[in-house]
């Protein structure tokens, strides 16, 4: 392949890459402890919002070793405002399929996911929100988690 050919090649690349991540606003994961996610520990994770003209998508990511005892998690999402207004809602983060086989990308036992929590919003004002997350499950603590964080992207629509 001659030079010009490559050059494409890592241009083509470098803007595909480069639009998913321009797409990300925030990406951050909380290591938990290795005796587990106990009540009241919550997660905080404080985003910053410059620009309310865009439609965003929030997920929830956790990532667990495949001796997590059960399929989905129920966790609380308080989210702050920078008024400091506070919205608490109640949240499934399915982690496995019905029949049992661990949905996200599995390795050696070890499983990622990232769950679409809230799809095509908006931010009502720019400023700092926080988002804590608190493990809501019957066990307590919550083993066989290694992390939870969140992530916030612009919602891009798809064309078809």
């Amino acid at each position: 392949m001659n030079r010009s050919g490559i050059l494409i090649i890592v241009l083509c690349v470098a803007a595909i890459t480069s639009g998913c991540e321009q797409s990300r606003v925030f990406d951050k994961n909380i290591a938990i402890g290795k005796d587990g996610w106990f009540y009241g520990e919550p997660l905080q994770f404080e985003v910053y919002i410059n620009d309310t003209s865009y439609s965003y998508n929030m997920f929830v990511n956790v990532r667990h070793t495949d001796e997590f005892p059960y399929n989905n998690m129920w966790m609380n999402l308080t989210t702050t405002l920078p008024d400091n207004v506070q919205k608490t809602s109640k949240i499934d983060v399915q982690l496995s399929e019905p029949d049992g086989i661990w949905t996200g990308d599995c390795i050696d036992g070890i499983c990622y996911n990232s769950v679409l929590v809230q799809k095509n919003f908006r931010f009502p004002a720019t400023g700092k929100y926080v988002f804590t997350l608190e493990q809501d499950m019957r066990m307590n603590p919550m083993t066989g988690l290694l992390d939870v964080g969140i992530r916030v992207e612009k919602f891009i629509p798809v064309r078809e």
